[in-house]
């Protein structure tokens, strides 16, 4: 069927272009999974060598003109470092979350162990003590599970002396356990199940968002921990782990978000280069405050965006005219200068040849959404019908070669709506030839 139809076109420059955004995406989420995992501590050599190595084969790809494996790829690629990066983070958060309750229990058995050997009969060892007492009040001490473990240990003679009552005795067996030769402290069974919820969230502000972003919790749960009052201190735990949770959730949104709009403003500086925009700059600069504020960040992403899709429009819609030009060129159509122009300028254009004359191809619509218009035109009103058909008839080869040229040069040109050969008159435009100017002499006006 050769009456007028309705295509879709997609180049291959902007397949290219495609390709090559997924390629730049990729470059980004790679150096971020890169720097995270460094920072915290989980990412060893050989990982990083093999994620160059399969980053280096996908950006092979492009060379090897491998675009529609490209396109299935690199974005699976993306989404893997996104969640391996989750997954590494929450082991470094899990480490840090068992490094701080430890540390409790260390503070707390230290706690239970002064206690002990002051109820005991032979006077403690003074430096000991001291040095407990520091452990106990969360002082950094060097060598603190050690001080703990002589503790013990001076505890553990003492309970084989007759000078110890039952009841010391049996609290010593609560806060020892001998292992391999030495004592160590004994985890608490009883240990306030809120603590250890509170420790994961301060550990994950720690370790994701710096030592800052957990100062004024830490400072809150000093207080609490120091209220005698059970009921208070209840209350005020439950109100901890709420503020906490929320806190850790809009970290973790905002870092998300910080990230999207670098992300955007590279991409955007990208294909623009710095001369074409001042937004990437604009960016770069309120990323680097203290504290961006988010709504800001929002509009600085929806700018980004918009300006992204309006240069690949752009560069796509060239592309689509060029392209449908060059290859009714090839077909014998004549293509004169400024005709992409015209065509961009009044939304359509009509070409005519010297093969067939009083008749040409009408093609329009707006390249930008990728769909065409195309159909073969009378330039006379007083026309043979029956030759309109034979004309029709015709274009409907040389339609079927155009897509064909627009394949081999890496594109694709698809139907998504067509009429039969005669099933409506063909369509009469009169084509100005003033002379003014060769814009004017390829806009047209259609008759009925």
């Amino acid at each position: 069927m050769s009456g007028p139809k309705v295509v879709r076109i997609v180049t291959r420059e902007e397949i290219l272009a495609i390709c090559e955004g997924h390629l730049h995406r990729l470059a980004q989420a790679f150096e971020r999974w890169r720097a995270q995992a460094e920072r915290i501590g989980e990412l060893d050599a050989a990982e990083l060598a093999a994620t160059g190595a399969r980053h280096e084969r996908l950006r092979r790809m492009l060379q090897d003109d491998q675009l529609t494996a490209l396109q299935n790829e690199v974005p699976a690629e993306i989404e893997f470092l996104s969640r391996d990066l989750a997954q590494r983070e929450e082991r470094a958060v899990g480490k840090a979350a068992q490094a701080r309750k430890s540390q409790r229990n260390l503070r707390e058995n230290a706690a239970s162990l002064l206690r002990s050997l002051e109820a005991g009969s032979s006077s403690p060892d003074p430096s000991l003590v001291e040095a407990l007492q520091s452990i106990a009040s969360g002082r950094a001490i060097v060598d603190a599970q050690a001080i703990v473990a002589e503790g013990f240990a001076r505890l553990g003679h003492d309970t084989r002396s007759e000078s110890l009552s039952d009841i010391q005795r049996d609290l010593a067996r609560k806060l020892q356990v001998e292992r391999s030769g030495r004592w160590v402290a004994e985890e608490h069974t009883s240990r306030e199940p809120r603590l250890d919820h509170i420790d994961h969230h301060i550990a994950q502000l720690q370790t994701l968002h710096g030592a800052s972003a957990a100062d004024s919790f830490l400072r809150r749960l000093e207080i609490i921990e120091r209220d005698p009052h059970a009921a208070q201190r209840n209350m005020l735990l439950d109100s901890l782990v709420l503020d906490l949770a929320s806190a850790t959730a809009e970290h973790q949104t905002r870092r998300s978000r910080l990230a999207s709009l670098g992300t955007l403003a590279s991409e955007l500086e990208t294909l623009l280069g710095q001369a074409g925009s001042a937004l990437p700059a604009q960016v770069a600069a309120y990323l680097a405050e203290p504290e961006p504020d988010m709504q800001q960040v929002d509009a600085f992403m929806q700018q980004c965006t918009d300006a992204i899709q309006h240069e690949l429009h752009r560069r796509a819609a060239f592309a689509r005219r060029r392209a449908v030009l060059d290859g009714l060129a090839s077909l014998g159509y004549e293509v004169r200068e400024g005709m992409e122009t015209a065509w961009a300028a009044a939304g359509s254009v009509v070409l005519r040849k010297m093969a067939t004359p009083g008749y040409g191809v009408e093609v329009g619509g707006r390249a930008e959404s990728g769909r065409l218009q195309v159909r073969a035109v009378s330039l006379s009103g007083t026309h043979d019908r029956a030759r309109d058909r034979d004309i029709e008839t015709i274009w409907c080869g040389e339609f079927t070669r155009l897509r064909s040229l627009i394949a081999e040069r890496g594109g694709e040109l698809t139907i998504e709506k067509a009429l039969a050969i005669g099933e409506v008159p063909l369509k009469v435009v009169e084509v100005k030839q003033d002379g003014n100017s060769e814009a004017s002499e390829f806009s047209t006006k259609s008759s009925s």
